[in-house]
């Protein structure tokens, strides 16, 4: 996916946001995976659960704190318009 920003001076910023996106994308995915794996009625499968969504949690948080706030309204709205419309889902960071 091509990432333009409205204002070149946040042009870094969002392919470290897409980036940063994909990422959290892929460990959700991952997660999931292995929990569709286990038994839902297993402790081993609850411990996963609480581990994983922490894991999340941070992770999200890092991003978020790293590189949403540094942009203005208008650039997130583009870059999630632009997002939706290549993986048609919203971004998770947004």
């Amino acid at each position: 996916m091509d990432i333009y920003a409205i204002n070149p001076d946040y042009q870094h910023i969002l392919k470290f946001l897409y980036n940063a996106d994909r990422k959290y994308c892929a460990l959700v995915d991952k997660n999931m995976l292995k929990l569709d794996k286990l038994d839902p009625d297993s402790d081993k499968y609850h411990d996963f659960a609480e581990r994983s969504a922490q894991s999340e949690a941070e992770l999200y948080d890092i991003y978020r704190d790293n590189y949403v706030w540094k942009l203005p309204q208008r650039e997130l709205s583009a870059f999630s318009k632009n997002y939706t419309a290549f993986h048609g889902y919203e971004p998770y960071l947004v």
